[in-house]
């Protein structure tokens, strides 16, 4: 069994990446996004393994789609869905190993609800049903992940320009409950020219050269968790679900194209990635090392004002 700290920082990460998803709502409302990372292999493979030596590279596809909001007083209902595929590529395509991956598919549901309880708190609740699959087998209930997270925000300064959020989550997924915190850092600058967000493990921080023109850094831990077709490896071990998880660090370039439409372009490296099995029982059958990459992304978003 995994330890209880580590089953902890995976969980943070998902929660308050779903944050991000929070903001992304409601600063770049509609978008589309393609990101390439360069050639890469794993390390750390069990001796014999068809993956040895056989390089990968690896593009990511997301869109994501507001639903109408609602209103219920001083309540405020948004939704909204995500898509995003994973696509690997091997240099030994023909390569037939249950290690290997393919496509990774995440069709993500949000419902978030907001309500201000004094002149500068509010809370929020937020409920996330995730489904993740590589659809090489029928569905089923393990492939639905499921998110709920509840927490309180206050706005500081003058001009309110810095929230600060704190919530619990509770996420469920292959038969386990995990509970954890989280933090959030929205800022402003009160001249407008630096704007920062931090939902951990995202950080998002550009300055404003004019109206249309910003420049900054991005960082974020990016993982996904997916459900596999059981089956037992080589040493008679039972291989339940998987994680794919890298760090991304890099500088980034948004330009208005017109009105609210926005350019954006990131580059960086990806950084201490890892291919992760796990059995029914949450233990780590195996743990991959992936070799450091460098990546671009691109994307065009409607951002609200």
């Amino acid at each position: 069994m995994k330890s209880l700290l580590r089953q902890s920082i995976l969980v943070v990460s998902l929660t308050l990446f779903s944050n991000h998803i929070f903001a992304q709502t409601i600063k770049d409302l509609v978008g589309v996004s393609f990101t390439t990372h360069s050639e890469s292999q794993f390390n750390d493979l069990p001796e014999g393994s068809g993956l040895s030596g056989n390089k990968f590279k690896y593009n990511t596809y997301d869109a994501w789609l507001p639903l109408p909001p609602l209103h219920f007083g001083k309540t405020e209902i948004f939704s909204n869905i995500n898509y995003r595929l994973m696509d690997f590529s091997f240099d030994r395509s023909e390569t037939q190993h249950l290690y290997q991956l393919d496509k990774i598919h995440e069709v993500k549901a949000m419902m978030i609800v907001r309500h201000p309880i004094a002149k500068k708190w509010s809370v929020l609740g937020i409920l996330i049903p995730t489904l993740a699959s590589d659809f090489k087998s029928s569905l089923s209930s393990d492939d639905l992940i499921v998110d709920g997270i509840y927490g309180v925000s206050k706005r500081f300064g003058k001009h309110s320009n810095l929230e600060v959020g704190l919530g619990v989550h509770v996420m469920y997924s292959f038969h386990e409950f995990l509970i954890t915190p989280g933090i959030s850092v929205d800022y402003k600058s009160n001249n407008g020219k630096w704007m920062g967000q931090f939902y951990w493990p995202r950080l998002n921080f550009v300055y404003n050269l004019s109206k249309n023109t910003q420049v900054g850094i991005a960082g974020s831990i990016d993982w996904t968790k997916y459900n596999l077709q059981n089956y037992k490896d080589f040493e008679g071990k039972e291989i339940d679900y998987a994680q794919f998880s890298t760090i991304h660090a890099g500088v980034q370039f948004n330009q208005r194209i017109y009105k609210n439409f926005w350019f954006q372009l990131q580059g960086g490296m990806g950084l201490f990635g890892s291919y992760k099995l796990f059995s029914p029982q949450h233990d780590t059958i195996r743990n991959f090392g992936v070799d450091n990459t460098v990546y671009g992304k691109a994307m065009i978003t409607y951002r609200l004002k």
